[in-house]
């Protein structure tokens, strides 16, 4: 090390200012321009003033996309600087470290090597430090949660806090099931209820149950509908029996029976319920579900409801500062506060703004209660605005229940044809449904056009459906006959050609059954024309006996 005038003992003080220095990202990127050989023009400078001075210093260029000029105190490496814009300690300056190292007769991978394991003896150290911070905040957390005691007198924000800071860090516990986490909890904070006055612990534990629920949607956001790495039991199996409790709570509740000081926490079982359904991120718990249990319920008055109303319109402006999540959650839940208040034709029209919340299923209570005090007039408006939702669904339980609504609307409808109209819109979903009506109706031209439209073969039909409409109305059937004996004709195999065969043959029986046998024999002499080159053809209708 001799050539730059650097001894073993000095080269090593210069390798601890460095590490004292110089973060690790910054050598290693001094390492990468090293490597590229960005270093040139390395010499000692050499003059009166630094000879008569114990410093030394080292001068280099390093090409970047600039060339930059470094000027290098060996002996104190904070008085070295660079033309580079970076200031001090740049990533230059590391790379001339790295250069000189090799001009000295060291081995710079050596020095980075032993650079990299002081990086993570300090990262192991800062990591053991920051965990034993954790765990003393953790403790402390503790010790005061124990504390922590349920005031009686507290608003119910005050409440939810109390359940938070003692209970809400259970559900991060990810090594533990949700199941007994829940459990666990629910004890607890009944088991607190203790000091509360007897008339108002149904609504302590509603405000519970929303706890729960919302901290199982936390929990659930972070690891779908099966829960964190499958140790969670499926979500519904966990947040039902909660939501189930919440309604049994809900429907049972009289707003007389309590003291009027706590009828804000019954309001605010509306404000909890809401940041619960408006929640930012999305989770596989349906917050929208026990905002409109309470709606529906507990909260059911018109100035509350009217005051909700206006708040969540206040949310919604600027629409543009809302997540579509979020929008159309706020949006769906206005939607059921203009049900419950009556302006149901203003609610309908939501639907349409809706991108999300379209299972056709959240909104069937609607319908139900329609049905319930026979309001056809608006259950029509419902059918009508939800069909497409059905239609999109495609899900056989969204049809049948949809047919069902269908079924009471349309006897006393004032426009049938209209109501026809809007089902045909849901084929082939309710296809199975309108077969049957159409039948028992005896509405056998109508059964034949919907055969038709679906392309079904009269060997789909149920047996005992096509008999019925041939001893009605044999000659509707035939054109499905037709159409099936052509699909197969057109299918080229000998297989489809006995198939259709058999069909010509029934075909037979039925023009026979007419008294229009003359009909049948045009149409088989021009069938046996038309495809006179399918010679497998020819052969199987022979066999039949349908042409000599």
């Amino acid at each position: 090390m001799s050539q730059l005038g650097l001894s073993v003992n000095e080269f090593n003080r210069l390798t601890e200012q460095m590490k004292r220095h110089f973060s690790y990202s910054t050598l290693e990127q001094g390492w990468r321009y090293y490597r590229k050989q960005a270093v040139s023009g390395m010499q000692a400078e050499v003059n009166a003033e630094v000879k008569s001075s114990k410093e030394q210093w080292i001068t280099a260029e390093v090409h970047e996309t600039k060339r930059y000029r470094v000027r290098f105190n060996v002996k104190q490496v904070k008085r070295s600087d660079c033309t580079c814009p970076d200031g001090g300690y740049c990533k230059h300056m590391a790379a001339v470290f790295f250069q000189l190292c090799e001009q000295t007769g060291g081995k710079p991978e050596l020095y980075l090597a032993e650079f990299r394991q002081v990086y993570i003896d300090e990262e192991r150290h800062r990591a053991a430090t920051r965990k034993r911070a954790e765990q003393k905040a953790e403790l402390e957390r503790r010790k005061q949660a124990r504390q922590m005691t349920l005031s009686p007198s507290a608003p119910a924000k005050e409440w939810h806090d109390f359940f938070h800071k003692k209970y809400g860090k259970a559900f991060t516990d990810f090594h533990s099931p949700v199941t007994g986490i829940v459990k666990w909890t629910k004890e607890e904070l009944y088991r607190a209820a203790d000091v509360l006055p007897k008339p108002i612990v149904p609504l302590y534990h509603m405000h519970v149950l929303l706890f729960l629920i919302q901290q199982l949607s936390i929990r659930y956001r972070h690891g779908g509908t099966t829960g964190i790495q499958g140790r969670d039991a499926p979500v519904a199996e966990v947040v039902a029996p909660c939501l189930n409790q919440l309604q049994s709570l809900a429907e049972s509740f009289v707003l007389s029976s309590i003291p009027s000081v706590y009828e804000k926490h019954v309001s605010d079982l509306g404000v909890m319920a809401e940041a619960i359904a408006f929640s930012e991120e999305e989770s596989p718990v349906d917050g929208l579900e026990p905002f409109a249990v309470l709606w529906s319920t507990v909260l059911n008055r018109r100035e509350w409801m009217e005051e909700a109303c206006e708040r969540l319109k206040t949310m919604l402006a600027p629409i543009s500062a809302l997540r579509p999540r979020r929008r159309d959650a706020i949006r769906a839940a206005l939607l059921h506060l203009e049900v419950m208040l009556g302006y149901e034709e203003q609610a309908v029209k939501r639907l349409n703004e809706l991108t999300y919340y379209k299972e056709p299923g959240r909104y069937w209570m609607y319908l139900h209660e329609h049905v319930r005090h026979n309001r056809l007039d608006r259950l029509a408006i419902w059918l009508e605005a939800l069909a497409p939702f059905v239609r999109q669904s495609g899900r056989r339980e969204d049809m049948k229940q949809y047919w069902e609504f269908w079924e009471c609307v349309y006897e006393l409808a004032q426009d049938q044809a209209g109501m026809e109209s809007l089902i045909l819109t849901l084929m082939p979903g309710v296809y199975p449904y309108l077969s049957a009506f159409l039948l028992d109706r005896q509405r056998y031209r109508d059964w034949a056009e919907i055969q038709l439209l679906q392309r079904i073969s009269p060997e789909e039909v149920a047996p005992s459906e096509l008999d019925i409409v041939e001893r009605a109305a044999p000659e509707v059937v035939l054109p499905l006959y037709h159409q099936a004996v052509e699909r197969h004709i057109e299918e080229r195999s000998r297989e489809h050609y006995r198939a259709a065969v058999h069909l010509l043959q029934r075909m037979h029986r039925l023009y026979e059954n007419i008294h229009s046998l003359s009909v049948w024999e045009r149409y088989m002499d021009g069938l046996f024309d038309r495809y006179s080159r399918l010679r497998a053809l020819q052969e199987e209708i022979k066999r039949g006996a349908l042409i000599v």
